[in-house]
């Protein structure tokens, strides 16, 4: 969190137009800092950078397509002229799908762990530089639960997510003596539009999420908003003792 004496510090938010993204920098923008909604879905991305700002905080919009280079780094060159460094990143764009390792096509494993895996090298690489340079920085991977426990019809997903939380301890390696801590948030079943989508096509898409739903210990699914407390627990220094570890978030699914 910020104090009223020093300036904002800016976080880039991937993924940041829908869903546990929309959450994070919202909650990110209401606790004083400077939020980057970066996401490719550029109209979406500038009608919630509008909102904040209609509600005085600091909030810039920027495309970004995490699975091309050239597009990360023309964004974090626009996004770094406007504001200044990163302060802190939030890898959070990625994508879902259901399918075995047999059903799952080689076109659909490519995309999956260019767009979740892929995705996080290519915007660390752009902006990590600056974060040594200064000898600061925070950064925060989204993984998933299903990177700790076998999840059916999730090989493709689980194999990403898995990767993501390796590559969240190797970067901490690397980046521990330049003062930059990185940690995974791990998520249970999150009500979000991408839920929404994978059960659309169901035969029966409420019965569909009520099973989801009864699969949480808790008996109910997460909130975007609920995992975005984990994160903003994480980028604050609060968290300042916390480097290279994986904060699980599941309604106590991985407790059992």
């Amino acid at each position: 969190m910020t104090t009223d004496n020093s300036p904002p510090r800016t976080a880039l938010v991937t993924g940041a137009a829908s869903g546990i993204g929309q959450a994070i920098t919202e909650t990110l923008a209401r606790a004083g800092y400077q939020v980057i909604v970066a996401d490719i879905a550029e109209d979406r991305a500038r009608a919630i950078t509008h909102n904040l700002r209609e509600q005085g905080q600091k909030a810039e919009a920027v495309l970004l397509d995490v699975t091309r280079m050239e597009s990360v780094q023309e964004a974090v060159t626009t996004v770094t002229q406007r504001t200044g460094p990163i302060d802190i990143l939030v890898n959070n764009a990625g994508i879902g799908m259901a399918g075995t390792v047999l059903t799952t096509t080689p076109t659909e494993w490519d995309r999956m762990l260019t767009t979740n895996v892929t995705g996080i090298y290519h915007v660390c690489r752009a902006i990590v530089p600056s974060m040594i340079e200064r000898q600061t920085g925070v950064i925060v991977n989204m993984s998933s639960i299903a990177a700790m426990v076998g999840l059916r019809e999730r090989a493709a997903y689980s194999a990403s997510k898995g990767a993501v939380l390796a590559l969240t301890r190797a970067l901490q390696a690397d980046l521990l003596p330049y003062h930059i801590r990185v940690n995974a948030v791990l998520p249970g079943t999150i009500a979000s539009p991408w839920i929404d989508r994978i059960t659309a096509d169901m035969p029966d898409p409420e019965k569909t999420r009520e099973q989801m739903a009864a699969r949480q210990p808790i008996g109910r699914m997460g909130s975007p908003e609920e995992i975005a407390a984990v994160v903003a627990f994480l980028v604050s220094d609060a968290a300042s003792f916390v480097w290279g570890a994986q904060w699980t978030a599941d309604g106590g699914l991985t407790a059992f």
